[in-house]
């Protein structure tokens, strides 16, 4: 799949798609060797249950990319919430019919300290869905401990779920990260393809797969394997000759 292949999930009565991307798949995802407890939480890509979690990273970490593949997994019934695209809202229409969910999954939760009303409606959101058994997955740039702006009993709820970090990308990772995800799209990386790229590029995850993309067009075009001449001759970057 590509970026252009997303799905939209309609909330409620409220005029606004949220979309989904397609290739931010639960299979799709990096899991570094440190998450192995977060993978066997979340379960295969084709199991469908999932455990309530509560994930926290810096930007670029993978949440929103987990968030939306936890919501995919769930299918149509799952609501994904993008704080950042919701907070204008008011909590009740966003939140309405969340009991019948298939599972709820709140990204960037941290954005809710300036927003006692948001604070509140998700405190009892949060005990609706715990009391019914469904899966409720949160994210936030900090743990639940460190989001002291916000309600202490919500704090408190997060931090009783499974809590785990989604570690900042090194240079190993982002390697390892880059040959996984060409991986997946038929390209093979040796070693030495990896520290051209890893030498040259932002040392983003988001950067490094908007960079795949365009090598992964221009082999295709071209009908080439990937290597250093090809990757020089693209003049990829500013340096280039």
């Amino acid at each position: 799949p590509t970026r252009g292949n997303r799905r939209s999930v309609v909330l409620g009565q409220l005029p606004l798609n949220i979309r989904l991307d397609a290739e931010l798949s639960l299979a799709n995802f990096w899991f570094a060797p440190q998450l192995a407890p977060l993978q066997a939480e979340l379960g295969s890509p084709a199991e469908p249950a999932i455990g309530s979690v509560f994930l926290w990273g810096g930007a670029g970490a993978g949440k929103s990319h987990l968030l939306q593949a936890l919501a995919a997994k769930n299918g149509a019934g799952a609501r994904y919430l993008p704080l950042a695209d919701l907070l204008d809202f008011s909590p009740p229409a966003v939140l309405e019919g969340v009991e019948g969910a298939s599972a709820v999954l709140m990204d960037d939760v941290h954005l809710l300290a300036e927003h006692r009303d948001w604070q509140e409606a998700v405190f009892y959101c949060f005990n609706t869905l715990k009391e019914r058994g469904i899966p409720q997955v949160y994210s936030a740039h900090a743990p639940p401990a460190q989001l002291t702006d916000t309600l202490p009993d919500l704090r408190s709820r997060w931090g009783g779920l499974a809590v785990y970090q989604l570690p900042p990308h090194d240079d190993a990772a982002l390697g390892s990260l880059l040959r996984f995800r060409g991986a997946r799209r038929g390209l093979d990386f040796s070693d030495e393809v990896i520290a051209y790229i890893l030498a040259r590029s932002p040392r983003t995850a988001v950067g490094l797969m908007a960079l795949l993309d365009t090598i992964d067009q221009a082999a295709l075009a071209r009908g080439r394997a990937i290597t250093i001449p090809l990757l020089a001759e693209l003049k990829l970057w500013s340096g280039d000759l």
